[in-house]
């Protein structure tokens, strides 16, 4: 419990008491804290407008979550072995695209993207798009986690928008991110500090994303281990929730994290995230 107590003395009780041993002393700290992996708040002026959303309750279909296919095992194994071959093949793709505009001394997407339609049809064909995976973000996962909030479709002021962030967070730990656009904020690898892209494949200890770039998109896999990652929920065309996830505390499955309970955990494994 000692580094426990240091963490939140250093942290939390400098700002609020004159007396930071107070509530050391009269033994008022209990041994575990509840800390939730998602947290958030309203953000103003969003960057870009978004499009029309055009899922909606009426286009779901019901399932039944019990049924599951006969080699379940198998398509799961066989998924991530081609997941793993098309990362594979993307980056050699994105190397190889490179290498001749190095040669070709182009220095644009665009001319770079003419040139091997032009001479390399191979390269051009395998090259991963990134406005090929947009609509699974516009289209897909921002109608799904708007109703997963419960927020309507027309919401004209954001400061009438009445709901319960408690209960948001938790939904939000237990929500699905394939589909996501996340930016990292934070993280120990400092190269990829201001990475954004659309999550395409949600694993247990990392995102893969595909990211826009200079020359041509390429596939990141980011580890969640160390990582903050930040992203954006519209209202509108103007406001939009903006919330965070803690790596460290989002080390599962997505399948796993649908019906897990997130208990009371010891904090001071965080404090780097402070120091930094």
């Amino acid at each position: 419990m000692e580094r426990s107590q240091e963490f939140i003395k250093k942290c939390l009780f400098t700002k609020n008491f004159d007396n930071p041993n107070k509530p050391i002393d009269e033994n008022r700290l209990r041994d575990t804290l509840i800390v939730i992996p998602t947290g958030g708040g309203i953000s103003q002026r969003l960057k870009q407008n978004k499009s029309r959303l055009s899922l909606s309750a009426a286009n779901l279909v019901a399932t039944d979550s019990k049924i599951k296919h006969s080699s379940y095992r198998d398509v799961n194994k066989n998924s991530k072995i081609a997941m793993k071959n098309y990362i594979q093949s993307s980056r050699k793709v994105c190397q190889r695209a490179k290498r001749i505009a190095y040669e070709q001394k182009l220095k644009d997407k665009e001319g770079l993207y003419k040139f091997l339609k032009e001479k390399e049809q191979d390269i051009w064909e395998q090259l991963p798009r990134y406005e090929n995976y947009l609509s699974m973000y516009e289209k897909l996962w921002l109608g799904y986690i708007r109703e997963v909030l419960g927020i309507e479709k027309d919401v004209k002021d954001s400061k009438k928008l009445n709901m319960n962030q408690s209960s948001a967070l938790t939904k939000l730990s237990m929500a699905e991110y394939n589909g996501a656009m996340l930016r990292v904020v934070k993280s120990i690898n400092k190269d990829i500090i201001g990475k954004q892209g659309i999550v395409i494949w949600d694993s247990q200890k990392s995102f893969i994303m595909i990211t826009k770039g200079k020359l041509v998109d390429e596939l990141k896999v980011i580890p969640k281990r160390g990582t903050v990652f930040n992203f954006e929920v519209p209202i509108n065309e103007s406001d939009a929730l903006q919330y965070t996830i803690l790596g460290d505390r989002f080390k599962y499955r997505s399948s796993d994290r649908a019906a897990r309970k997130f208990k009371g955990r010891r904090c001071d494994d965080l404090l780097y995230y402070l120091q930094q």
